[in-house]
């Protein structure tokens, strides 16, 4: 059975993760889903089948390669990576790695809530705004180097140009004041193998978004977006000094943490739960943010609740019989899941009743011997979740 990647007939979360099938001269097919027309949307082509694929967590895009089945971009962009040491090698290159995965979602999310937002047109300047200095970090951190980790190309090399490039076509000059990521983009271009597969019927840059966004919905749209909520590297929030390295963006610091005492897990299979779980696990923490920060908290609540139980399905079917959520061994993604399934445990206390092994992953986490110390210290902070800004969580 030949390697299939499924998403939409659209550019969005699939272009990095075609990029790199191709660099890396893999065998694939594509098996591309269409969207109806409005005012329906028709998701049928997807949902007919969402069940039926044998994912863990089903969801667009995703991967089937023998017998791994993979769901979140991130995981699916680590686990071809992996094929070809494309990962970073030195524990540097494996930070500047992680660090700028998660910004480069961050950064893709932020642009994306504007493009979906039916205020586009009211929150594009201040996005605008903001552009220039988001542009800026990116220029020092690649600094003189050809790639963004060194002097070889990475995974998140093919982010990094997806996120510029998005915003070449959202602001055409957004790059003018920055010569070495304009180098970067035509250096990523030029590539052999992407050169050839940009000039080829199958490449696909837009449209960037389904049909539903305001902005990127179309399939030769150009042209000029909530601010950033930060700003990344030095000005952001968590961050983490050990001697020579300064790292942001929290994963990439539990990974950091994580490579030190081996929790990263150890077999592919492992690596494959880890990954898919770790990106997973923000997406349902920032579902969960979003509505907890929106002004129209009580009326976003009764569907968050309603959506609850099957969500909370998946991680029990994903744990499964197995201690942790990777294996027979504890990961950092269990630190992750632990943590979520705690903060929705306080959002709706009977949330997990349903799912006796969930409940017992909670128990075996908090009986830890470190864990149960720690809990029971003053050190412990369990609250407020959210800043003073929320309307739930913030006391």
């Amino acid at each position: 059975m030949p390697t299939i990647l499924g998403y939409w007939d659209i550019r969005g979360l699939a272009h990095a993760i075609r990029l790199l099938l191709e660099y890396t001269d893999s065998s694939y097919e594509e098996k591309r889903y269409t969207m109806g027309d409005a005012p329906d949307y028709d998701r049928s082509q997807w949902l007919n089948e969402k069940f039926k694929l044998g994912l863990d967590f089903p969801n667009l895009p995703y991967l089937i390669d023998g017998i791994h089945r993979i769901t979140q971009s991130n995981a699916i962009l680590r686990y071809i990576a992996r094929k070809h040491n494309l990962c970073g090698e030195t524990e540097e290159e494996k930070i500047r790695v992680d660090i700028l995965e998660n910004q480069a979602m961050d950064i893709s999310n932020q642009l994306a809530r504007v493009c979906y937002s039916p205020d586009f047109e009211k929150l594009k300047p201040e996005y605008l705004e903001g552009l220039p200095e988001m542009m800026k970090l990116f220029s020092q951190f690649l600094g003189k180097q050809p790639w963004f980790v060194g002097d070889k190309i990475t995974f998140v090399d093919f982010l990094a140009y997806d996120i510029l490039d998005l915003h070449r076509i959202f602001e055409p000059k957004c790059l003018d004041e920055f010569p070495n990521l304009k180098d970067f983009i035509s250096r990523f271009e030029g590539l052999k193998k992407i050169s050839a597969y940009m000039k080829s019927s199958r490449f696909l840059p837009r449209p960037v978004y389904t049909k539903v966004a305001t902005w990127g919905n179309k399939g030769r749209e150009l042209g000029p977006g909530i601010p950033p909520d930060h700003l990344w590297l030095s000005i952001q929030l968590p961050y983490l000094i050990d001697g020579a390295h300064r790292i942001t963006q929290s994963n990439a610091i539990l990974r950091y943490i994580a490579r030190k005492h081996n929790l990263c897990g150890e077999t592919e299979e492992e690596k494959i739960r880890v990954d898919m779980l770790e990106n997973q696990a923000m997406d349902t923490r920032m579902q969960l943010a979003m509505v907890c920060y929106s002004p129209d908290f009580e009326k976003k609540k009764p569907e968050f609740l309603e959506t609850l139980p099957e969500k909370m399905k998946l991680y029990s079917q994903f744990l499964g019989k197995r201690p942790w959520f990777a294996g027979d061994k504890i990961t950092f993604v269990d630190f992750i899941t632990y943590d979520v399934l705690d903060q929705h445990r306080v959002f709706e206390p009977n949330c997990l009743e349903a799912f006796p092994n969930l409940k017992d992953f909670m128990s075996r986490f908090e009986g830890l011997k470190k864990i149960s110390t720690y809990m029971k210290s003053s050190r412990f902070l369990p609250g407020p979740l959210y800043l003073k800004m929320a309307l739930w969580g913030n006391k």
